[in-house]
């Protein structure tokens, strides 16, 4: 299948040697990122950051080879399509924890990886499908049963094993950013249960993943019941990576046109939980102060740390803006006593217009740190540093872009200890549409 390129063009992609403090993304299904987690997904990938993608389930509905073999196709286009580069995949199996994972990595792009763990899928009754002995995740979670086994007999998990090779891969892609479905929700609310219980096994694990990251919680099927908050280019470039996507999944309505229920998913995003692991900004008593705040438009300095890398035009209250000013803003962070840090993460506002293009990281102590361009869509940039003692970071803009008229951030994230880089270079054989 030929590539589709709809307003894209390739980006520099991160070594893999320093591929890490990026984003995972753990989910069920081989479309629910490109639905739920999209365009936080699109911007990650189109500002060049480290990307991994897991898939839990094969999304098999209860069918046999000819239905997963073929949706596992439809995130490698939809990703190459993100990037901008040909559909082509270095295939590999890793270790962790015992188990051994497929994983293939973009050839054009290797910072972007995609993991396949090929559980059966659950249904929509949660109780899987007779093919492969009424498994599912909800059941495991719930402890009906006391393992599960992948649809090509691969690997067996029971629940305990399960969480604790999400938190091992965890350890070796090291993230700062993990994101999942809706673990917020519950069984039978409407949700496919396997929307809920990969939430819950990212949950666990991500807790016992002790580097400091933010978990992030999106919504699933109750989307559509909400304000559609996806336009512009946002939707576009989510609109395209779909249709690529779907050309491999025969069950996607894509007789010319999507049906209504996919339309109305791609045209909204909802991130309904964030939990923050090694964040001492987001620890109580913490003050933020910035050199101006829009409190009007509810974009005030403490929005920079509410765990919500988010901002106009998706969701404006999200993000920290200030009034007018472009270079000499500044934003500070101020903790209750004195904290060691190691490194930050900052978000752009993710407006194509107001973008910081250098910075410095001022601490307590008078010690500064250089800052480069952020990701102008508002994607996370890792910014790490020697281990240091301080009671207070400031962020002091030194440049800005031509057509910014007001800088801010989407999020401050500090980091008490950021994650460690183990994962050795992937080879393997070379995957081509």
């Amino acid at each position: 299948m030929p590539m589709l390129v709809i307003g894209l063009v390739p980006v520099p992609a991160a070594s893999h040697s320093s591929c890490t403090g990026g984003a995972l993304n753990v989910v069920a299904h081989e479309d629910d990122d490109l639905f739920f987690q999209s365009p936080d997904v699109l911007h990650d990938v189109q500002a060049g950051r480290c990307v991994m993608t897991v898939f839990l389930t094969a999304g098999d509905s209860g069918y046999g080879p000819g239905r997963w073999v073929r949706r596992e196709a439809g995130p490698r286009a939809a990703y190459a399509q993100m990037a901008g580069v040909s559909n082509s995949w270095i295939t590999s199996h890793v270790t962790v924890d015992g188990s051994p994972i497929l994983v293939q990595r973009l050839a054009g792009a290797p910072n972007i990886r995609l993991a396949f763990l090929r559980l059966p899928d659950g249904s929509l009754w949660g109780r899987g499908y007779r093919r492969y002995g009424h498994q599912s995740l909800e059941e495991l979670w719930n402890g009906a049963i006391s393992s599960i086994t992948s649809v090509d007999d691969s690997i067996t998990f029971t629940r305990a094993s399960l969480t604790t090779t999400l938190t091992r891969l965890m350890e070796r892609v090291g993230p700062v950013t993990i994101r999942t479905l809706d673990f917020t929700g519950s069984f039978g609310d409407g949700d496919h249960p396997d929307h809920h219980a990969v939430a819950l096994f990212t949950q666990a694990a991500g807790r016992d993943y002790s580097a400091a990251h933010t978990l992030l919680s999106y919504q699933g099927y109750g989307t559509v019941h909400r304000r559609a908050n996806v336009t512009g280019d946002d939707l576009a470039g989510k609109r395209a990576a779909f249709a690529a996507y779907a050309a491999d999944d025969a069950k996607v309505h894509l007789a010319g046109a999507l049906g209504r229920t996919e339309r109305a998913r791609l045209r909204r995003q909802y991130v309904v939980a964030s939990e923050p692991t090694g964040n001492p900004a987001r620890e109580p008593g913490v003050s933020v102060t910035a050199s101006s705040q829009d409190r009007g438009a509810g974009q005030e300095a403490a929005r920079a740390v509410d765990g919500y890398a988010l901002g106009y035009p998706l969701d404006p209250t999200a993000e920290w803006a200030s009034r007018g000013q472009g270079a000499g803003a500044w934003v500070q962070v101020t903790f209750t006593s004195p904290q060691t840090v190691d490194g930050v993460v900052l978000y752009d506002r993710p407006n194509l217009d107001d973008q910081i293009t250098a910075a410095r990281l001022v601490f307590s102590d008078g010690d500064v740190v250089a800052v480069g361009a952020l990701a102008n869509n508002g994607s996370g940039v890792t910014v790490p540093f020697s281990a240091r003692t301080t009671t207070s970071i400031r962020l002091e803009v030194t440049a800005v872009s031509d057509t910014t008229s007001s800088i801010g951030l989407a999020e401050f994230q500090v980091c008490a200890t950021l994650p460690a880089q183990s994962e050795a270079t992937a080879t393997g054989s070379r995957t081509s549409p």
